[in-house]
């Protein structure tokens, strides 16, 4: 319960102005412009490093979250998790890359999938389309990596979040 309000207070200093049906979140260092409405925040934080908005009633439904995912060591990529992602849906060589984990994560968020990337500043950003889940993968040059999901939102929803990074 300490830690809700922690993240309540923590929230409310973090999050700069509301215009209209959006509110500005940083998070990890860069802007995002989130949908207000939110009925409940969560930081998982650890090593999940997550923060999730839920924006309906029933647990698990209608969320929106960020993971920073820069020094995730849950997964052997076999490089810099940026670096690998980029192989994934950029198709930029990594030969330093896990290349069967690298084909594994491509069946999952590219083959068959509604997938749109393109750049922004110094970012690469990856937006792929499970249906009934969407994913959108921040890469920076500097080797940092967020991923921002959501069962609700769709493409452009999530391009309007991240259009002020």
């Amino acid at each position: 319960m300490f830690k809700i309000g922690l993240v309540a207070v923590a929230l409310s200093l973090s999050f700069g102005v509301q215009a209209g049906d959006h509110v500005e979140l940083v998070y990890s260092g860069l802007r995002f412009n989130i949908p207000t409405g939110f009925t409940v925040v969560g930081d998982i934080g650890d090593s999940q490093n997550m923060l999730i908005f839920r924006y309906g009633d029933e647990p698990g439904k209608q969320f929106l979250a960020f993971a920073d995912m820069t020094d995730d060591q849950t997964v052997a990529y076999g490089c810099p998790s940026g670096t690998f992602f980029e192989a994934v849906f950029f198709e930029a060589a990594a030969a330093e890359c896990d290349q069967t984990l690298i084909q594994a994560m491509q069946e999952n968020f590219v083959i068959g999938r509604d997938v749109a990337t393109w750049s922004q500043d110094t970012y690469s950003l990856a937006y792929s389309d499970h249906g009934n889940k969407a994913f959108l993968f921040v890469i920076g040059e500097d080797a940092k990596l967020l991923r921002i999901d959501s069962d609700f939102l769709d493409g452009e929803s999530l391009k309007r979040i991240v259009e002020d990074i």
